[in-house]
């Protein structure tokens, strides 16, 4: 494992402290440079547009996630930024691995954030 993160949007009051991002940005401190060329991102949840973004620009090989996101989710879900074909490079994606477990994840994630909210 090269890098790892978690959501910290909440508690950095920073918009774009999603833990894809948070991630990207150890990995590249950690390889000494910004292109992620032989990468996987592994997530439990769909990457936004921001994040899905993101991981085109950085040019991972791929992305792993286990529970898609129909109100945000830009691999598949209310579209496609990681192999879109008017973009410079594609990223190859999956979803589905250890959903039920993600599931479980997130739903004990933003139980915690509705208490706090």
């Amino acid at each position: 494992m090269l890098a790892r993160s978690g959501n910290r949007r909440e508690r950095d009051g920073d918009p774009t402290a999603h833990a894809e991002v948070l991630a990207l940005r150890a990995a590249a401190a950690a390889l000494g440079g910004w292109r992620l060329d032989g990468c996987t991102l592994y997530v439990t949840l769909e990457p936004c547009a921001m994040c899905a973004a993101a991981c085109v620009l950085a040019r991972l090989d791929a992305v792993v996630f286990a529970a898609a996101d129909p109100k945000a989710g830009f691999a598949g879900s209310l579209g496609n930024l990681l192999d879109d074909p008017r973009l410079n490079h594609r990223v190859a994606w999956r979803r589905g691995l250890r959903a039920g477990e993600a599931a479980d994840l997130l739903a004990g994630f933003f139980a915690i954030v509705r208490d706090r909210g």
